[in-house]
C-alpha cells in the first residue's frame, strides 16, 4: 500500500503532470520551473526566448494540474494584451482539457471543474480589477500567473502582491532592463525562484532558424541578445545604431561592385533642414544630393530634374511622406510620378521594430555591418549615422533616439543619413528582404508579411522567417 501510495504521488507530481494527463513530453527546463511551482507559497519568474513554449506548455500544465489538485482552489491569469490571453492561453486549454473527460466547462476566458475549482484569465492596466481576488477552498489556493510580463506595468505588480497568491509564476521573453519583471531577475532575486531558457534549450527551434535569426538582425542585436539567448536589454540609451568602428571597416574594405537595381530615397525638409536626394545602384550609392529651399515649388522642380536626369521609373523612386513630405508626394504624382511613400512613424513590416524608420536604420545599419555597400566619401553624412543612439522599449521593441533629443544634445537632424538609410534598406537588392519592384498598385511582398505578423502570436512555434516579437 505504501508503493501504491508513493506511485500515485509521484504520478500527481506537477512536473509529471503534462506527460501523465496531457501526453506532453517536456523538456529539463520545463520539468524544473513546474518543480519549483508546485512548493506553496513560492515566487518563479520565467525568462525565455521567442516560441519556447512557456505558455503552451507551463502556463497550461499548471493552471490544469492546480484546478485538479485543489478542489474549489481559484487560477488567476493576466497578461500585457488580450491576444495572448484569448489567442494562446484559453485555446490551449479547451484543447487539453477535452482529453481529460466530463466534468469541465471552458469559455472564452473561464475555465470550471467539477470539484469546484475555477480559472479566470483576463487583461488589463488596471489594478483595480485585482481588487477581490484572494485564496479559496479548504486548503486556501490561489495560482495567479503573468504572461508577457514585460509589458505588464508595476501597479499590477503591485496588487497582484496585496491578492497573496499561494503560487505565483511571472513569465516573459525580456524587454528592457526596467520595471518589476526584470526586478525579479535582479535586486529582488532572492524572493523568486529564477529561470532562465534559451533559444538553444528548446530542441524544436530548429539551428537552422536560430542561424537565420541571427544572420538577419545580428549577433549582438538586442533582438537577438532577447529573442534567442533571453537576456533583458540595455535601455540607458547608449548604445548606437551604428558604431564608428563598423562604418570605417565599411569604408575602408568595400565589397566587390555589383550594379543592378537603382532605389532613389528623398528626404524631404522644413524650417530650413537639408532636403536630400540619394540614389544607389546595386550595392552603390552612387549619389546624394543636399539643398535648403524653402519655396516647395523650387524643390519640386529639382526633385524632377533629378527624377529625369537619371531616367528613373515611379517605381524606382521612395520619399518621406511626413509632414512637408505629404503635399510634395501629392505634387509629384500631379507631375505624373506616382511614387512609393514611406511614413517613418508608420508600423513596421517586422513587428520587432517600433516603426518604420527604425526598421530602415537598423537594417541598413546590419547591411553597412556585414560591408555589403560602397559608402559615398561624405563626412557629415558619416557623423549622422553614427551619433543617433538605439532605444528599446518596455516591450522589447527596437527604436530610434527621436530627434529632439538628438537636438537636445547638440545635434542637428539627421537628414542625410534618413535618406542613405532610405535607400540601402529599401527596394530590392541589398538589404530589400520585404519589397520588390512590384506595380505600387498591388499589395507588396512586406505588407502581406505585415498583415501575417500581425495576426502572429509570440508564443506559437517558428514557422517562416520569424516568430512573432
Amino acid at each position: 500500500m505504501a508503493k501504491e501510495q508513493a506511485a500515485l504521488e509521484e504520478a500527481s507530481r506537477l512536473a509529471n503532470f503534462p506527460k501523465n494527463f496531457l501526453g506532453l513530453e517536456t523538456y529539463d527546463w520545463q520539468r524544473n520551473v513546474l518543480d519549483s511551482l508546485e512548493e506553496k507559497e513560492c515566487q518563479v519568474a520565467l525568462k525565455a526566448a521567442n516560441g519556447s513554449g512557456k505558455t503552451s506548455v507551463v502556463a497550461v500544465s499548471a493552471i490544469l494540474w492546480h484546478m485538479v489538485r485543489f478542489p474549489q482552489s481559484l487560477v488567476v491569469t493576466t497578461a500585457g494584451v488580450w491576444r495572448q490571453v484569448e489567442g494562446q492561453l484559453w485555446p490551449k486549454l479547451r484543447e487539453y482539457v477535452r482529453g481529460l473527460g466530463h466534468g469541465w466547462r471552458a469559455t472564452s476566458n473561464e475555465l470550471e471543474y467539477a470539484n469546484g475549482s475555477r480559472a479566470v484569465g483576463f487583461s488589463t492596466n488596471d489594478a483595480g480589477k485585482f481588487e477581490g481576488w484572494h485564496r479559496q477552498g479548504p486548503t486556501e489556493n490561489l495560482l495567479m500567473i503573468v504572461d508577457e510580463a514585460k509589458t505588464v506595468p508595476d501597479s499590477i505588480f503591485t496588487a497582484i502582491a496585496r491578492c497573496q497568491p499561494s503560487r505565483l509564476l511571472i513569465m516573459s521573453s525580456p524587454g528592457t532592463a526596467s520595471g518589476s519583471f526584470y526586478e525579479a531577475f535582479t535586486k529582488k532575486r532572492k524572493f523568486w525562484d529564477c529561470h532562465t531558457v534559451t533559444a538553444f534549450d528548446c530542441p524544436h527551434l530548429s539551428k537552422e532558424w536560430i542561424d537565420t535569426q541571427i544572420e538577419m538582425y545580428g549577433q549582438n542585436s538586442p533582438l537577438i541578445r532577447s529573442m534567442i539567448y533571453g537576456e533583458f536589454v540595455d535601455d540607458s540609451n547608449e548604445g548606437l545604431v551604428l558604431n564608428q568602428k563598423t562604418l570605417e571597416e565599411c569604408i575602408q574594405n568595400p565589397p566587390e561592385l555589383k550594379m543592378g537595381m537603382r532605389v532613389a530615397f528623398i528626404d524631404f525638409a522644413a524650417g530650413g533642414d537639408e532636403c536630400v536626394f540619394a540614389l544607389r545602384n546595386g550595392n552603390k550609392i552612387v549619389e546624394m544630393v543636399t539643398w535648403r529651399e524653402r519655396n516647395t515649388n523650387v524643390t519640386i522642380g529639382k526633385i524632377l530634374n533629378l527624377i529625369k536626369r537619371h531616367n528613373l521609373a515611379q517605381d524606382e523612386v521612395y520619399a518621406d511622406e511626413g509632414g512637408l513630405g505629404l503635399p510634395l508626394c501629392d505634387a509629384l504624382m500631379d507631375a505624373g510620378y506616382d511614387i512609393h511613400r514611406v511614413n517613418f512613424g508608420a508600423k513596421p513590416f517586422d513587428s520587432r521594430y517600433s516603426n518604420r524608420s527604425s526598421e530602415m536604420w537598423h537594417t541598413a545599419a546590419r547591411i553597412i555591418e556585414k560591408r555589403e555597400i560602397i559608402m559615398p566619401d561624405d563626412g557629415m553624412l558619416h557623423q549622422q549615422m553614427v551619433t543617433r543612439r538605439a532605444e528599446v522599449s518596455r516591450t522589447g521593441k527596437l527604436g530610434l533616439e527621436p530627434k529632439d533629443r538628438m537636438r537636445a544634445r547638440g545635434l542637428d537632424s539627421p537628414d542625410r543619413a534618413d535618406a542613405i538609410m532610405g535607400c540601402i534598406s529599401c527596394g530590392g537588392g541589398v538589404g530589400g528582404t520585404w519589397e520588390r519592384f512590384n506595380s505600387i498598385s498591388r499589395p507588396s511582398v512586406g505588407e502581406l508579411m505585415e498583415d501575417a505578423a500581425s495576426n502572429f502570436a509570440e508564443d506559437s512555434l517558428p514557422s517562416g522567417m520569424f516568430v512573432g516579437y
